[in-house]
């Protein structure tokens, strides 16, 4: 009896104890989130007063005179509504020169750099992207010297923040850990090259230096990624070099620069793209594909009109993309893959036709003066309908004023019997 008393006591005890803990819990957890719900509140009255008073400080370049008005203890609610509203300034402004210069003057970029010592990782990850996003360049050497970290965190943030600031000195210093980050993995590729991207055109003499001393294929492609998006004639020479790499990634990055930089240039230089479009690797057959659309390069349309069959369906559409570029050069490739038994090759090209709009460009031929543009124009429309592609028709029949053209439109759907 002894014993059963004793247990059910114990047990009493238990069980008081978990209702008292998770009652304590649940207290303590209400009472964080009036204490944040107040703090949040008192935080957004901050932001709404102090934008209106900057906004007019602005305006009217008198924050000078205003100083002391916006300087205040980096640990109170004033301090992180003002930089709140210094943030959300850069983004709606288009001159954003001054906004920058007052995160100096208001004491957060002496701040943030304090917090770069920090032990806590969390807390230095911050004051990085703080200062990345100020485009603080008198902090550039201070976030240079964090690449020094194997924290993959850090090294990201700091890229991602030296990208912000656009300093060719931190472009230089990411450069030369780029073999180190490979080999440990410390950064996505994608990080990588949208932060370079950020240095914009300046960076590109750096960049093409960089690719004559190094022989990772992996930094390769990401650069020539990069240049892609410069357009900087500079690059294209380099890329030219890269088009017989063995590296297929590398082969399409190439390409994908000489669709940004060779338009214009002499059909020797086109012509070099040709070879890529029988690529083994298909998306480097795509990337060709774009390429030759892009710098208009005639003398490919009829290795165009063979991948429209590609067994790739991204090398497909692309095909039937490029080609329309090329109007009425185009029109006899089209009408012969149209001819084909592949319906659902057909049904891709149509779907390109539209999507491209050089539908409208065929149901214009219907006018022409050209006996043969209009009569192959017509043909490549009657299939078209015959595949069920027939949308733009009507449209194009509800707002046509072309006599001629609204007879053939009608006799291409069966609505008339005038040809």
């Amino acid at each position: 009896m002894y014993i059963q008393d004793t247990f059910r006591l114990t047990l009493l005890i238990i069980i008081l104890s978990v209702v008292g803990l998770i009652f304590t819990t649940l207290m303590a957890t209400s009472l964080r989130r009036i204490v944040q719900s107040k703090k949040y509140k008192k935080l957004d009255r901050q932001r709404r007063f102090y934008r209106d008073k900057l906004r007019s400080a602005l305006d009217k370049g008198k924050v000078s005179q205003n100083m002391n008005e916006f300087i205040s203890s980096p640990r109170s609610i004033k301090f992180q509504a003002i930089e709140d509203v210094l943030f959300d300034l850069i983004e709606e402004r288009k001159s954003t020169g001054d906004i920058k210069k007052l995160f100096k003057r208001f004491g957060y970029i002496t701040h943030y750099e304090k917090k770069l010592e920090s032990r806590d990782i969390i807390t230095r990850a911050s004051a990085i992207d703080k200062l990345g996003r100020m485009s603080s360049e008198s902090s550039a050497d201070k976030l240079i010297n964090m690449l020094k970290s194997e924290n993959p965190e850090i090294i990201s943030v700091t890229v991602r923040a030296l990208g912000n600031i656009g300093y060719l000195k931190g472009l230089r210093s990411i450069l030369e850990i780029l073999p180190s980050i490979y080999e440990k993995w410390l950064i996505t590729r994608r990080t990588l090259g949208t932060s370079i991207l950020k240095f914009g055109q300046p960076a590109v003499p750096m960049l093409l230096d960089y690719l004559k001393k190094t022989t990772n294929t992996k930094i390769i492609a990401i650069i020539l990624d990069v240049l892609s998006h410069l357009y900087d004639k500079n690059s294209l020479p380099f890329a030219l070099c890269y088009l017989e790499h063995e590296d297929a990634e590398v082969r399409a990055k190439a390409l994908k620069v000489i669709e940004t930089t060779a338009n214009g240039t002499e059909d020797s230089t086109k012509a070099k793209i040709i070879p890529l479009l029988d690529d083994p690797v298909w998306f480097v057959r795509l990337q060709a594909v774009k390429a030759i659309g892009s710098v208009r390069y005639k003398k490919a349309v009829d290795t165009l009109g063979a991948l429209l069959f590609d067994e790739n369906w991204q090398v497909r559409n692309a095909a039937a993309t490029s080609l329309t570029k090329f109007e009425a050069n185009s029109i006899d490739i089209f009408l012969r893959a149209l001819k084909q038994k592949d319906v659902y090759a057909k049904q891709s090209i149509c779907e390109e036709l539209e999507k491209t709009n050089f539908i409208s460009r065929l149901i214009e031929n219907l006018n022409s003066d050209s006996k043969e543009i209009y009569e192959k124009s017509k043909e490549i429309l009657k299939i078209m309908h015959s595949l069920n592609f027939s949308t733009p028709l009507f449209e194009y029949l509800k707002r046509v004023e072309n006599g001629k053209i609204k007879d053939e439109i009608n006799f291409i759907l069966g609505k008339d019997t005038k040809a």
